[in-house]
């Protein structure tokens, strides 16, 4: 008897520790049960209350002082149908942002799309941003997609100016020896440059005695040397760069039958071009 007492209480024992281990098996689906209405991810997510949010794109790259958009689907999903207002953060320093429109109540099972803007400044510093947008009105509340924001520093342009420091006379060649100033924080690796004839401006003398001068006096070697032509930061000259001054740009002017007395004391303005590192 006191073997068979024995026994049972051992499958007792055996018996409530099953019933534990199924407990918490059927615990464990119904948490998963719960969350398979939960965020995902790359840009799409949403919760249990029945709002999902889906973000285009992901990431975006803005030069600093410029505004960049996201669009933004809000879908009422699960049953739910009322307002719904996005919300963001994460934003860097001196920038804003706004939503339009700022709320939406798409209906249930409807998507409303809103353009979220971000708008940097000249301050704004320069990196990436994990930005998290959400939602907030009451049981609209969702979970957040996180997208990306990359700021960069401004392209500025870099200024190009010359002289011939000689007058042209017919069949006079003279090397232009050009200017740069660059104001950008970095050198610029030009892939191209060119050198073209915008006007002439003859004298009073010349225009009262019905004298031409035309571009058709003069001719226009751009520069030869090899590209890219590294100009560093601050002010810069064709010379001081160390191409050969036989690679440099030129202007000549022609020695033609015609009477070339209009180009006497005539003044050439000159169009300068370049490109590079995307400037």
């Amino acid at each position: 008897m006191q073997n068979e007492s024995g026994y049972f209480r051992t499958a007792m024992r055996r018996t409530t520790t099953a019933v534990k281990v199924l407990l918490v098996g059927l615990l464990v689906m119904l948490v998963s049960a719960g969350t398979i209405f939960a965020a995902g991810q790359g840009g799409s997510q949403g919760n249990k209350q029945g709002v999902t949010i889906q973000v285009n794109p992901s990431s975006r790259t803005v030069d600093r002082g410029e505004p960049v958009s996201y669009s933004v689907s809000l879908t009422a999903a699960n049953g739910f149908s009322g307002s719904i207002t996005p919300t963001v953060s994460g934003l860097p320093a001196n920038t804003t942002a706004a939503f339009a429109p700022a709320s939406v109540t798409p209906g249930s099972g409807k998507t409303a799309t809103v353009v979220l803007t971000v708008a940097t400044s000249a301050t704004t510093p320069e990196g990436k941003s994990d930005l998290t947008i959400a939602t907030a009105a009451g049981a609209s509340q969702a979970a957040g997609v996180v997208v990306q924001l990359y700021v960069q520093s401004s392209k500025k342009t870099f200024s190009i100016s010359g002289n011939l420091g000689a007058p042209l006379t017919p069949g006079a060649t003279i090397p232009l020896n050009l200017s740069f100033s660059n104001a950008n924080n970095k050198s610029l690796a030009l892939s191209s440059l060119s050198v073209s004839i915008a006007g002439i401006t003859r004298t009073q003398a010349a225009v009262a005695a019905g004298l031409p001068c035309t571009t058709a006096d003069y001719v226009v070697t751009n520069y030869s040397g090899a590209y890219p032509l590294t100009v560093p930061m601050g002010s810069k000259t064709l010379q001081s760069l160390n191409p050969d001054s036989a690679q440099w740009p030129k202007i000549a002017m022609l020695d033609t039958a015609l009477n070339q007395d209009g180009c006497k004391g005539a003044t050439l303005q000159l169009a300068y071009s370049g490109a590079g590192e995307g400037n």
